[in-house]
């Protein structure tokens, strides 16, 4: 029974501290889960910031562009009959204070009439958009608009490659779009040619500092639907951070993530881990070793040793609890002290290891002469008692003593050797003897003498 009771109590402290163990390993993974979810957040955030920041730069770019070239629109559209002179004089001041501006050109009609500088662009002079496949439906799409469209990036004529800035200009009264268009009439466009290599450098977008990863998409201002500008095209895939560009009559797509991509791990990660995870698994075994010791302890105030019955101390606590119950509900309860006779010449004889082979046997012949419900306790050396719950009547008493005598006393083969178990036996009840604790086992203790002295006189 102790042994059952002690695999018990092990096989709960090993539950417990698995549940402990578990308990923290999940706690750890889940501050592990926090702290990825913040390291990604953050992640997010630098590349969300540096998005924007490239974003403001490249429409800065634009719009000062636009501002620069927003005189020449409105000159030509209140002196449709601009001279080449004229042309030249505005468009040198807008070449010196812009960057990245190749070129400056107005196409009357559709057909390219000036163009400033005009070395190096010769080739460009006469062309007429509406024969332009590649580069008509922007024409057409600044003109059905009335607004700015950015076209490209285009190979240029000029060579190279570049953005064009197309805007609509109509004559008569102030700037382009204000005037209702039953009062104005189209003249044709301008485009300003932008360096688009320049461009993006004057934008930082390409700084080597940059700590995400770039590409942008829209050719033509057409968003998501346009072909790639540069950068590779997976980025458009993914979790990827886009921000959208805002231009003229039309927008591109940035999208963007950290140049090493995203890292969905702290740093660190396995080694806070598997210390976690150590750290629970020792918590939880100290906690266990701690636990276990002290039922240890508890199991060796309560328990005999040798025989794992309960002791003395035990067995009076039982018997006042016991006490209690049969004041209460006016039931009656018997007491049993037994000692071995003749116990210390086996010892003598034979050795302590017979002589605990002995105690222990008897001690089994006990436990099955009684009810589990009933108390078998080792007090003494050689003496034990037994608590009987229920009695109600002496011949209840008399039945089990006779149970014990039968099952007790008796040939016993210990360690290879057959001995004889004899005892005597002394009982008392309560409330018939007694209703004091104390008095009850004075009672069993003496007329358990008495049948000692009994059974030497009829040796």
């Amino acid at each position: 029974m102790f042994k059952l009771r002690l695999s018990r109590y092990l096989l709960s402290h090993i539950l417990v501290a698995a549940l402990v163990a578990l308990g923290l390993i999940l706690l750890t993974e889940f501050m592990l889960k926090l702290m990825n979810d913040n390291y990604l957040q953050r992640q997010r955030q630098m590349v969300n910031s540096q998005s924007a920041t490239v974003r403001a730069k490249i429409e800065g770019e634009f719009n000062s562009t636009l501002f620069l070239s927003a005189g020449l629109m409105a000159y030509v559209a209140t002196n449709p009959k601009i001279s080449a002179e004229e042309f030249k004089a505005i468009a040198t001041e807008i070449v010196a204070r812009g960057r990245n501006i190749r070129n400056i050109g107005l196409a009357k009609n559709n057909v390219i009439t000036h163009l400033y500088p005009y070395a190096g662009n010769e080739a460009a002079l006469g062309l007429d958009y509406t024969k332009l496949p590649a580069q008509w439906p922007a024409v057409k799409r600044a003109i059905d608009t009335r607004r700015a469209v950015v076209a490209g990036p285009v190979s240029l004529i000029q060579g190279g490659e570049g953005f064009i800035v197309r805007t609509p200009i109509f004559t008569k009264l102030g700037a382009v779009g204000i005037l209702d268009q039953s009062s104005t009439e189209y003249w044709g466009l301008s485009s300003i040619v932008i360096d688009s290599q320049g461009f993006f450098e004057s934008a930082k977008v390409n700084d080597s500092n940059t700590k995400i990863e770039l590409a942008l998409k829209g050719t033509d201002g057409q968003g998501l639907s346009g072909a790639m500008i540069f950068g590779e095209a997976s980025l458009f895939s993914g979790d990827n951070i886009f921000t959208p560009i805002t231009l003229p009559n039309g927008a591109w797509v940035l999208a963007a993530r950290p140049a090493n991509g995203w890292q969905k791990k702290i740093d660190y990660y396995w080694p806070i881990r598997l210390t976690g995870w150590l750290s629970a698994v020792l918590l939880a075994s100290l906690l266990a070793a701690l636990s276990m010791s002290r039922q240890l302890n508890r199991n060796l105030a309560f328990y005999d040793a040798l025989t794992h019955l309960p002791n003395r101390r035990l067995f009076e606590d039982r018997l006042n609890q016991v006490q209690i119950y049969s004041r209460r509900y006016d039931s009656s309860f018997g007491i049993f002290y037994i000692d071995l006779d003749d116990f210390k010449p086996v010892n003598d004889k034979f050795g302590h290891d017979v002589g605990d082979g002995l105690l222990v046997e008897a001690s089994k012949r006990m436990l099955a002469s009684v009810r589990e419900s009933d108390t078998v306790a080792r007090v003494g050396g050689d003496e034990f008692m037994i608590l009987v719950n229920d009695i109600r009547n002496d011949t209840d008493m008399n039945n089990i003593r006779q149970q014990l005598e039968a099952n007790l006393i008796g040939s016993a083969v210990i360690a290879g050797r057959e001995l004889h178990i004899g005892a005597s036996i002394g009982h008392a009840v309560y409330p018939t003897d007694h209703t004091s604790t104390d008095k009850l086992q004075q009672i069993a203790d003496e007329r358990m003498y008495n049948d000692k002295a009994k059974n030497k006189s009829v040796e």
